[in-house]
């Protein structure tokens, strides 16, 4: 009882002062960076792991999909218990469970167990989810010309995990015997920490904006409006583009094309950097140049990349066709985020934006899945023509949708 009154009065406080506001969003960005540490730790490690403990060659990637599968299949639910429990409650939880899964697959290395290695990396991702819904909640803290802007805002915490997390993961890949097996368990301090840090802010469901009334009703009648559905298509299929170009790359350019580790390591980081260093500004995109325009800008940049990518198989090809891919899923993602954030009603929001992120990490993982089985059976050419239906299917959605042409948040 105690509790929920210091909640009642600290979100009061952040409802008066903007400052206090500030500071709240201030501190998601620290917790996304914190709590991103486990995405950013699962994609530089979790294949390492899995060829060195599996005994089936052709299962080396299964730790991989675990995580992605964890996040897609924690979307909605979490998104429910936070309508039910509130955010602070389910955010703190969840980096709880993240830290028992960073244990369990520490000691599955230590133990030579690929399945529990594979139950940590799950566990991981089902984590990932509610991070995922940080940004979200940001848009709540600010008034609704400034969603975007807090969207960026915590995406920034992604791109600081992107540079510190593979550091500190080698830094302490021999704290205990087996090798990485201290990688993943000083994750789990990590977590806990930013267990802590979420647990001291007052994240109620409270909007410092107001937000327009569609008057669309229920659920159902919600999806069913173009805007709606234009968020949620152009955030899953530009994250279905990437996730399909962005896995299949390392085979192609690796293995297939002969081209060195260390140049195809080179691409995949400067795909993770033109990813993220874009919400340093993308905030700013949203107010200037309009949601709508900003989308096809999102749009027009991955057509690009496919177009670069067929065109060769030459270093700069993957380069710059990888740096296009990252640069168009930012402006997508960014811009669908923050078109459903300020479009659904207060009392359906969660559900809202657990149901989005479903759709979006459920279509990331199908990409990631056939990305390999489309590579070997296609080739390279064919597997980024295959983008190309998504990148069509976000036209077709821009193209019935009612957003006016200079969109904006206001």
């Amino acid at each position: 009882m105690n509790d929920a009154m210091n909640g009642t009065r600290a979100e009061a406080t952040v409802r008066r002062e903007p400052a206090a506001r500030i500071g709240v969003l201030f501190g998601l960005v620290m917790a996304t960076c914190l709590g991103s540490f486990g995405q950013i730790t699962m994609a530089t490690l979790s294949g390492i792991m899995g060829a060195k403990l599996s005994t089936v060659p052709e299962l080396a990637t299964l730790p991989v999909t675990a995580g992605i599968v964890g996040v897609a299949v924690g979307a909605w639910p979490l998104a429910l218990l936070r309508k039910r429990f509130g955010n602070r409650l389910v955010f703190t939880c969840a980096l709880l469970w993240a830290a028992t899964g960073a244990i369990l697959a520490g000691w599955s290395i230590s133990a030579g167990s690929f399945a529990g290695f594979c139950a940590g990396c799950f566990m991981m991702g089902n984590n990932m989810s509610t991070v995922a819904q940080y940004r979200f909640v940001a848009t709540e803290l600010v008034p609704l010309r400034l969603a975007g802007r807090a969207v960026s805002a915590v995406m920034v915490g992604t791109l600081a995990a992107a540079v510190i997390a593979p550091w500190f993961a080698l830094r302490n890949r021999g704290v205990m015997e087996a090798d990485f097996a201290g990688s993943f368990v000083t994750l789990a301090a990590v977590f806990l920490v930013a267990a802590v840090l979420i647990a001291s802010l007052p994240l109620g469901n409270v909007r410092a904006k107001t937000v327009r009334d569609s008057g669309i009703g229920p659920a159902g009648k919600i999806l069913s409006d173009p805007n709606i559905q234009l968020a949620m298509v152009a955030a899953a299929a530009g994250y279905g583009v990437m996730s399909l170009i962005m896995t299949a790359t390392p085979i192609s350019m690796h293995v297939m094309d002969g081209h060195s580790a260390e140049v195809t390591a080179d691409t995949i980081r400067a795909h993770i950097l033109a990813m993220f260093v874009p919400s340093l500004f993308t905030g700013w995109l949203v107010v200037k140049l309009g949601l709508r325009r900003m989308l096809w800008l999102g749009a027009l940049a991955q057509l690009v990349c496919v177009g670069i990518a067929t065109s060769g198989h030459d270093v700069w090809n993957y380069q710059v066709s990888l740096v296009l891919l990252g640069v168009g899923w930012n402006l997508l993602f960014t811009g669908g985020t923050t078109l459903i954030a300020t479009l659904c009603p207060d009392r359906d929001a969660a559900r809202i934006q657990g149901i989005n992120d479903f759709v979006v990490f459920g279509t990331m993982a199908v990409a990631s899945l056939s990305a390999g089985g489309l590579l070997q059976v296609v080739g390279w050419f064919w597997t980024n023509v295959a983008a190309l239906i998504l990148i069509v299917l976000i036209v077709v959605m821009m193209l019935r949708s009612r957003l006016p042409t200079r969109a904006r948040i206001v």
